[in-house]
């Protein structure tokens, strides 16, 4: 008498398969490392492929740029930690070091879309963070071109007349560039995101990661929802950056900002 086939043992048969010749497929493609991770070829090709794709998907989604210009180098040699750098007035430089996740989120399975960590980084995610800083940029610029105030710890020379506010500046660019990472949707919601409780909780450098690129998202969030990208920015640049404690206490900066500036382009 013939036995029905097992349909659950094939399919988990096939499963293990696919899941163990997985890596093996990819190694035969340049673009990945025998991790199954972007390779440094791939990444150098990837951008040289995509850049005007992933500038024109920016423009639609966020606003107009300036000329930019991204390429690939090491950046070892300037902070082994950078992935991406942006440099006044009009480029990008991108790491070809192996140290992405994927080239897009969307390369990523769902199951690692929802447990990937902050450090585990995309190409493209980290294209529209600096895309970002370029904007940032663009309007400051725009701002003094216009004769509109720009408070003076944000303009370009980046002479910052009080440390106390230095911090703030940082946090308020960064915040933005990784608000934009999320809101193109190119990186998972950020979760238990630790709220610094103190001065010192803010400056120990072994919080870095966590107060200038996750908890400046959630300071943010709110504000930037409501106003907007752009008018986000032209606002915030109008006003003093923030001061520690109004970084550990957010109602205190948010209900002293001016909020009436106007650009007219």
């Amino acid at each position: 008498m013939l036995k029905k086939p097992n349909l659950v043992n094939n399919f988990v048969s096939v499963f293990f398969i696919l899941f163990f010749l997985f890596p093996i497929l990819k190694q035969k493609d340049p673009s990945y490392n025998k991790r199954g991770k972007p390779s440094t070829w791939g990444i150098i090709q990837y951008i040289e492929k995509n850049q005007d794709l992933i500038i024109k998907e920016y423009e639609y989604q966020i606003d107009s740029l300036y000329d930019v210009y991204i390429f690939t180098e090491n950046l070892y040699e300037s902070d082994e930690n950078d992935l991406g750098i942006f440099y006044l007035p009009d480029y990008i430089v991108i790491t070809n070091q192996e140290k992405f996740i994927a080239y897009e989120f969307k390369d990523l399975s769902k199951f690692k879309q929802k447990t990937m960590n902050y450090t585990e980084r995309t190409v493209k995610g980290v294209i529209f963070h600096e895309l970002t800083h370029a904007y940032f940029n663009q309007i400051l610029v725009l701002m003094q071109n216009y004769n509109i105030n720009v408070s003076p710890e944000y303009k370009t020379l980046r002479m910052f007349p009080n440390p106390n506010y230095r911090f703030g500046t940082e946090f308020i660019e960064e915040g933005i560039c990784e608000y934009c990472v999320y809101y193109l949707k190119e990186s998972v919601p950020l979760t238990n995101v630790v709220i610094p409780q103190n001065k010192n909780d803010l400056t120990d450098e072994m919080n870095k990661i966590n107060n200038i690129y996750c908890y400046s998202v959630i300071f943010l969030k709110d504000f930037l929802d409501e106003y907007g990208i752009k008018k986000g920015i032209e606002i915030l640049l109008s006003n003093k950056p923030p001061s520690y404690e109004e970084i550990l206490y957010p109602k205190i900066f948010f209900d002293r900002l001016n909020v009436t500036t106007s650009l007219k382009f």
